[in-house]
Parts: C-alpha cells; structure tokens; sequence
C-alpha cells in the first residue's frame, strides 16, 4: 500500500480554491456563552469542517451542509448532521464520527478494552415481548467472563438484580453493564454472576483447526476482527494449515466487523493463489471523491510475501512465506455483524478464488476510512492558520479527532459487490447461539452447514442444515453499536 502523503493532499486541495474554515472570519461569540467553550467549539469545527471538505467520500453530496457549518455548531452533533444521507434523511453513512478522545477510540479498534470478555446478542424472552434476555454468543479465552464460567449459549435476564424489560433494557444495559466497571448478571435459573472489566487485549484468532472430510481436509478459522496485532496469530494460523496440507478453507467472520486494511492485506496474501502474490497482483483498489483522486492518482492495495505498516510502536514488517497453503476454495460464514474487512478481503479475493458464502445477509460497510488526529492537522496547517487559530487549535483541539469515510473499496476491476447492502448468501443458514453446541464444533448449525454442503455427516440427527433447532425465546432485538464496531481503517 503505498502512503498517504495527507499534507501534500490538503495543500492541493486550497490550491484548488476550496475554501477552509480557518480563513473565515471569526464568529460573534455569543453573550451566554464562556469564552472558552466557544474557543473549544471554533478549533474543532475549523478541523472537522476542513477535513469533511477536502477528504470525505461523499464531499460533493453535502456540500449544502458544508455551506452552512458555523464555527460554533456543536462539531459532534454537526459531523453527525452533515454525513451523507438519502433523500429521506436516513444515514448512508453511518460510521464518519467526530470523538474529543482518539486515543480511546484507537484503543478500541487494536482489540485493547476495558471488557467482561464476551460478545452477545439480545432477545425477547416470548412473543408478546414482555421481556429482553441476553444470550452470549463468544467468550474470550482468559477474560473475566471464561473465568466466570461463561459460556455460548448462557441466557441472562438480570442486571443489577432488575429484570430486562422493553422499557428498561437500554438504561440498564448501558449503565449497569457495557459502561459499567463491575456489573451483576443472572441467568435463566436465578443465579448471579458478579464480574470485574479488566483491560485486556481481545485476541480475534480464536481457532484454528482441520476437519477431514473423506480424505479431503478443510481448514477452519474461527476470526473476529481485523486487529494490528492479529496479523502474527493469522501468519501462526497460516503455517499450521499448510503444514496439515488443506485443500479448502472456511472462514467464519460471523462477528467480525472489520478492523485494518494491513490485517486485510496479510490474511488475503495468505489465502490467494500463491503465483499471484509473488507477482504482486492488484488485490483491491480505492476510490476516492475527485480531490483525492487528483493529488493522489491511482491506489491499489496489492498481494505481497512481505507486508510493511507503521504505527505509534515503529515500523512492522510482516511475512506470509510458509503461511499460504494454497486453498482451491474459500467457505465464508457471515451475518450482519460481517461487515467492513470482512467484507471486503472477499470483494478482493473473488476474483482469483472460488468463494462460497453460507448464513447471513453481511452489514454493507463498502467504504475506508482514516483515523485523523486534529493535532496532526493543526501541525500541517501550521503555516496556514493565524497565531490566534494556532494557540486555540494546540489548546482545545488536542485529543480529538475523526474517522472519516474517504474511499470506496473495490475488486481490481473497480467492482464492489456488496455494495450497497451486504453480501446475500449463497446458501441461508441462520446463526443460533441458544444451540448447544460451541463454536467449531461440527454439529453448530452454521459450521455443519458447510461441512454438510462439503459431504460430511456432522450429526445432526437429519435435521435440515439451512434450518436451526427451535428457539426458546423470541426474534432478536437489534443493537445499536458505536459507529467504530464498524471500522475499516487506512493507516495515514
């Protein structure tokens, strides 16, 4: 991938005429207002406006609302307003996102969290939805919730010792339990779990492992987020699977909702034709607003034996040599939670690989975008910006910043088919987490599925593999995520 000369970009752009908020004149600042909050708001929308019109993907659709960004507009609530929408204002874009603390919001995206440990999802306990249980759905090996005995499947109804109801779940589920640092969950039976969050690094290669299927062996790897650090676990991964000799591979990214395009690139030069990784060919092109293109040209990601990235711990390099084992066909399992890199290492793989997809429409995030940091960005506009917006910048700007939508990602023939809303299965299977079966094991409906489809008897006891057992409980209760569970991240 080669780099991103930010700078040289911006520069282009003012030369081009468009305007920056930082040349505007200064606002009135209103009576009932402190100095210093209107100073707060003046150095963050003079960031935010700049970089919303110079890289976002979607300048040109909004520039209504790039005319009309007041220097004292609340910047969280503006960037949020000011994204792209369809003519019924409902948000197309719904991961551009302002945040007053970067670092956290870096944190989050590397798998670093103040956490319990586990994912899940939740449910109305019976149809008439009198109540909201939570089920899990993955825990992490050494984390609070594995200690606790937490396992796939656990249904919990409590929180705080309140029962979930329709009105209530959302206040409790917040406050007394993702933003809380103990919480008190109890099961179905009337139990209570007491857990402490612990910060932890959520290691997504969950498994790896070979199923022999009448003499043909299929590898399974179990991945849920395309974090920095898990580029050495997929290389691991990677030897370990050419060393048993796979013929095919499923990937379940049921609940990997994307991560680094870096990541991306390993795990794709891992699993393409090996010929075309030695050649170095086009594994995925962006496409980026008029601007952009412009100052930056043509950009491919492509195949490489040796994938090079910098982040604040220096320059990384990672190799796939002995980590490509040369599969002839990948099984990918997805759900709405598939999105972004997941999403899109198959956009890029298509095609040169056979890829099969089995369980659920995937989320549709078909775009890239850069984490900025406004302290980066009042350094390059440093001799730009007056000595009063330079001060106020290096004053109240200093820990924000923005992921901001800036490409569409697409195959080498600019194609992008997930586009707009996910990727539809080739075979439909529905993900059941209330099945008593874990993660891997064979008979799970999504895996046997798969393994049914590739001419294995998992034991099933003839149940029909594109149907899951009966639920207890009622249909599932969407939840509403922060816009970075949804990262797909192009380092600077």
């Amino acid at each position: 991938m080669k780099k991103k000369h930010i700078y040289l970009a911006m520069m282009l752009a003012l030369m081009a005429g468009i305007c920056a908020c930082g040349h505007r004149e200064e606002p009135e600042i209103p009576g009932d207002k402190p100095y210093e909050e209107v100073d707060r708001a003046i150095a963050v929308n003079t960031f935010a406006f700049n970089v919303m019109n110079i890289y976002y993907l979607w300048k040109d659709e909004i520039s209504d609302g790039l005319t009309v960004w007041q220097m004292n507009d609340d910047p969280i609530d503006k960037v949020k307003r000011v994204r792209y929408k369809d003519p019924t204002g409902k948000d197309i874009d719904r991961w551009t996102v302002l945040t007053e603390d970067l670092d956290e919001m870096k944190k989050s995206t590397q798998g670093v969290n103040t956490t319990y440990g586990f994912d899940f999802k939740l449910y109305y306990t019976d149809s008439s939805h009198s109540g909201v249980c939570i089920v899990v759905t993955l825990v992490y090996p050494d984390s609070p919730a594995e200690k606790a005995g937490f396992k796939r499947g656990d249904v919990f109804t409590q929180i705080g010792g309140k029962a979930m109801t329709p009105d209530n779940y959302t206040d409790l589920l917040y406050d007394g339990f993702l933003y809380a640092p103990k919480c008190t969950l109890t099961d179905k039976d009337g139990k209570s779990h007491s857990l402490t969050a612990v910060e932890m690094y959520e290691n997504p290669v969950l498994m790896a492992k070979v199923f022999d299927i009448d003499g043909k062996k299929v590898g399974y790897l179990l991945f849920n987020r395309f974090t920095l650090n898990a580029c050495y676990d997929l290389v691991e991964a990677g030897k370990f699977f050419t060393s048993e000799g796979i013929d095919d591979l499923i990937l379940d990214m049921r609940y990997n909702n994307g991560g680094y395009v870096v990541t991306e690139s390993v795990l794709a030069s891992m699993l393409a034709p090996e010929e075309e990784v030695k050649a170095g060919s086009i594994f995925e092109t962006s496409i980026y607003n008029d601007i952009l293109a412009k100052a930056w040209g043509e950009d491919n990601t492509c195949f490489a034996e040796e994938i090079t990235f910098s982040d604040a711990n220096g320059e990384h390099i990672v190799s796939v040599a002995g980590a490509n084992p040369g599969i002839k066909h990948l099984y990918a399992i997805m759900t709405g939670e598939s999105a972004s890199a997941s999403e899109s290492i198959l956009v890029g793989l298509m095609p040169y690989l056979d890829v099969t997809i089995f369980g659920e429409q995937s989320h549709g995030k078909y775009c890239t975008g850069i984490m900025y940091s406004a302290k980066d960005w009042y350094k390059d506009y440093d001799e730009q910006l007056s000595d009063i917006q330079r001060s106020r910048g290096q004053k109240y700007a200093d820990k924000w910043g923005i992921y901001v939508m800036v490409a569409r990602y697409a195959d080498k023939f600019g194609k992008t088919p997930c586009m707009p809303d996910g990727f539809t299965p080739d075979y439909p299977v529905e993900d059941n987490p209330l099945e008593p079966y874990p993660l891997g094991d064979p008979r799970e409906a999504m895996l046997s599925a798969v393994l049914t489809h590739l001419g294995a008897d998992t034991g099933r006891s003839g149940r029909s593999v594109a149907r899951t057992a009966a639920r207890t409980f009622a249909e599932e209760i969407p939840l509403e995520r922060d816009p970075m569970s949804y990262a797909h991240i192009l380092l600077k």
